[in-house]
């Protein structure tokens, strides 16, 4: 029987295409330039967690941020998405530069799906009004309507928007917060470990969304994963970070295929049954 790995990195069968025509001509939606991010530790050390990393993403596209636990990829997602500010460098969304500012980065077309969305979800509330507060923060009555026309868009039922975030799986949390972020107007989705806390079944069944909502939507997506067959299954690009420095960058089939540095090669040596060509 074919591994999750083996079917989720193989060439020819990913969620996404890379883009094409008008997507892969027009500007930068996400520029990131010289990036830097440092912590001062409980020692008082300083602790560099990104160290001059660059990045650009395209409207549309998906590009996965591969790295190991403490790489740094985490860190820089939470940057882009206006929760923390950067010791150093730039980030320009639409080529406007960003201050910083979680409010000013959401109103520019950015938002973040964490591994556990309930953080983000008010457990008291039915998941329909955390869908609505994202229309409108002040949440009209036209807006239940509308934050559940999101929530079926994303596979979720009326009976089920009904329901409080400890009373659905962890998946249908995560649908919830890709409702989110449709509703609020998304034009990037920062995805920080988004399924790696899910079911093998439902992890694909989110990927899948994902992509569907790509190119229905002209999204695009920030995939970060420690996982590279699952990052592989999406993304059309993928960046390899590793103690907060770009280690690789290339073409999601040319990297699985034949990656150029050694760091990216134990990776992918970490997974047996990974699948590096087209065919099985």
């Amino acid at each position: 029987m074919e591994t999750e790995a083996r079917h989720l990195a193989r060439g020819g069968e990913r969620a996404g295409d890379a883009p094409s025509g008008p997507a892969a001509t027009r500007g930068p939606l996400l520029e990131v330039a010289d990036l830097h991010i440092t912590y001062t530790g409980k020692d008082g050390r300083q602790v560099h967690a990104v160290r001059g990393v660059d990045l650009t993403i395209r409207p549309g596209e998906v590009v996965g941020l591969l790295g190991e636990s403490g790489s740094g990829k985490s860190s820089m997602g939470r940057a882009i998405a206006g929760f923390e500010k950067p010791s150093a460098g730039t980030i320009a969304i639409n080529g406007v530069p960003s201050a910083g500012s979680r409010r000013q980065v959401g109103r520019a077309g950015v938002q973040m799906i964490f591994q556990d969305s309930s953080l983000a979800l008010n457990p008291r509330l039915p998941i329909w009004k955390s869908v609505a507060e994202a229309i409108h923060p002040g949440m009209r009555r036209s807006d239940r309507a509308a934050a559940v026309a999101q929530l079926e868009r994303v596979g979720l039922t009326e009976e089920q928007a009904r329901k409080r975030p400890a009373e659905i799986s962890g998946g249908q949390r995560q649908r919830v917060a890709i409702a989110r972020a449709l509703a609020s107007g998304a034009k990037l989705i920062v995805c920080d470990e988004a399924v790696s806390a899910l079911d093998v079944s439902v992890r694909a069944t989110v990927l899948n969304l994902l992509a569907r909502l790509r190119v229905e939507e002209d999204i695009a997506l920030l995939f970060i994963s420690h996982d590279i067959a699952v990052t592989a299954h999406l993304s059309d690009r993928i960046v390899v970070l590793h103690h907060g420095m770009v280690e690789e960058e290339a073409p999601t089939s040319e990297l699985i295929v034949a990656p150029k540095n050694e760091y990216t090669r134990r990776l992918l040596d970490a997974i047996p049954a990974l699948e590096r060509g087209v065919s099985a």
